[in-house]
């Protein structure tokens, strides 16, 4: 392509740069090429239209940015008018045994509206959520529910009691128009025993699966606890986060209005410049949106905190406790392994599923073995007869003996799943052991990190604080620029929410280790 035009310049070179006849120019091959690319470099310099026209992608309109003076700003969401007087319903309780028809939900936007707010302490936030969350109430009626289990288990090894009663009427054909036979008989089973005497040991395995499920469900409530107080202090720290870093958006603020204050006094004064104005205006206007941005997010982990927390009415969670270290952490990293090995409730519920695997085997190897039962049974009867007017009464007592033959290999199908379930539970516990340790590791590397972390901004900090003081009295004397002082605003606002990150993330990582080993 660049030939073909350097081609058609050689031919239409204008007439004032074409060589004369006989001239050694005119023989000069790389003097002629010279000519040429010069006179078609301002064609080489402009895109192809057919290359633009052929690749939209490639078209400069579909990079425009959008023009900021032509953006409207659209209005905000209303807010709910209360009127003075309006008494705030009383939220729901939904608590103990309900019906259907009393699971509502709130019908009032009066009920939904925030109207309270709960400065708490850490050690506040989870002493409320132990109480009230509705996790933690769902395992504790797990474990109820595993009690009742046991009973019923229980239950299986005691005699029956049952009494029965049966009344008949009936008016039986009679041939050749004979008298009518009508009957009434009243019969009654007073009070009927029974006892299972042997049954392969099926009573047994039914009792031990249900002591072993109340021991996983004690486990699962123990692990729910652990977790949900893991989950209400990492929202707590969220939390305390979002506020440091509105803290530091708004200090960043009042330093570059300072320095905006600065830069008109100076231009009053003739020793400052409009463009010094105009860069100050833009870093207060870059750090309100980061304060904007920061105060949605604060509100946002107050929610989520509430939400944990479980507030039977609509309340707003300030976080009261100090950015600062929560705490040491005494244990070497092998010694947090081995005890988290020992003190995790995933372990011990892997184990506790293993036997009730193993007893579900056994179960269901004695269900087709045989079974031996007694009875007794005190019966009375009357037909009702006008000749005798009382019942007859009897007794009967027995034994049954039963044994399955065959049953199409249920038991051995069902015996055949339980040994998959304890093997499916040897291989969880490996996993959990593998995540245990990882997580550990990982809290152990994160809290060392974060500690020296926190060491290298609190110098950080003061460098900073130092180098702004500085850039200032630079400025002031004449000597420095407001670019120095921008600069020392951003890199002290940048220490700051170092250090506060550094702070969480210890904490964050002393929480995860003490939840390693069940003693959050």
């Amino acid at each position: 392509m660049v030939m073909q035009d350097v081609a058609k310049a050689r031919v239409q070179l204008h007439p004032q740069h074409r060589p004369r006849q006989g001239s050694r120019l005119a023989c000069s091959t790389p003097w002629s090429l010279l000519f040429g690319l010069v006179s078609i470099a301002p064609a080489l310099a402009q895109p192809d239209p057919s290359a633009t026209s052929s690749n939209p992608a490639a078209s400069p309109a579909a990079f425009t940015l959008p023009d900021s003076r032509e953006i409207v700003t659209p209005p905000l969401p209303p807010s709910l008018s209360v009127p003075p007087d309006a008494a705030l319903p009383a939220a729901p309780v939904l608590e103990g045994s309900l019906t259907a028809e009393e699971l509502v939900v709130p019908q009032s936007p009066l009920e939904v509206r925030i109207e309270r707010t709960e400065g708490l302490s850490l050690q506040e936030a989870l002493d409320i959520a132990i109480a009230q969350n509705p996790a933690i109430q769902q395992a504790e009626l797990a474990v109820q529910r595993a009690e009742a289990g046991i009973a019923q288990a229980e239950a299986a090894y005691t005699p029956t009691l049952s009494s029965s009663a049966n009344y008949q009427y009936s008016d039986a054909p009679s041939p050749g128009g004979g008298p009518s036979r009508e009957s009434h008989s009243l019969s009654a089973s007073v009070v009927r025993v029974e006892y299972t005497a042997f049954d392969s040991g099926l009573r047994d395995q039914n009792l031990k699966l249900a002591q072993e499920a109340l021991r996983i469900a004690q486990l699962q409530l123990q692990q729910t606890l652990q977790t949900i107080k893991q989950s209400v202090a990492n929202a707590y720290y969220d939390l305390q986060s979002s506020d440091a870093r509105v803290a530091i958006s708004q200090a960043a603020i009042e330093s570059s209005e300072a320095t905006l204050r600065d830069a008109q006094a100076r231009e009053r004064a003739g020793l400052g410049t409009r463009f010094e104005i105009l860069q100050a205006e833009t870093e207060v206007a870059n750090n309100r949106q980061t304060l904007l941005a920061a105060q949605n997010t604060q509100q946002l982990n107050r929610r989520r905190l509430a939400e944990l927390l479980n507030f039977p009415n609509p309340t707003d969670v300030v976080a009261s406790d100090r950015v600062e270290p929560m705490g040491e952490w005494d244990l070497s990293l092998e010694e947090t392994i081995v005890a988290a090995f020992a003190q995790r409730q995933e372990l011990e519920i892997q184990r506790q599923q293993l036997e009730q695997a193993q007893s579900r085997v056994r179960l269901a190897q004695a269900s087709n073995g045989p079974r031996i039962g007694l009875f007794a049974t005190l019966d009375a009867a009357n037909d009702f007869n006008a000749s005798r007017d009382s019942f007859d009464v009897g007794y009967s007592a027995g034994a049954n003996f039963s044994f399955t033959w065959f049953d199409g290999g249920e038991a051995e199908a069902q015996a055949r799943q339980a040994q998959i379930d304890g093997q499916v539970a040897v291989s969880n516990f490996v996993g959990s052991r593998n995540e245990i340790q990882r997580g550990v590791e990982e809290a152990f590397l994160t809290l060392s990190s974060s500690r020296e972390q926190i060491d290298s901004a609190k110098v950080a900090i003061a460098s900073a604080e130092e180098s702004l003081r500085l850039a200032r009295l630079r400025v002031q004397a004449g000597v420095g620029t407001q670019t120095e002082v921008i600069n020392a605003e951003t890199a002290l606002t940048t220490a700051r929410g170092n250090l506060s990150n550094a702070v969480i993330a210890y904490n964050r990582a002393l929480v995860q280790l003490r939840r390693a080993i069940g003693t959050l």
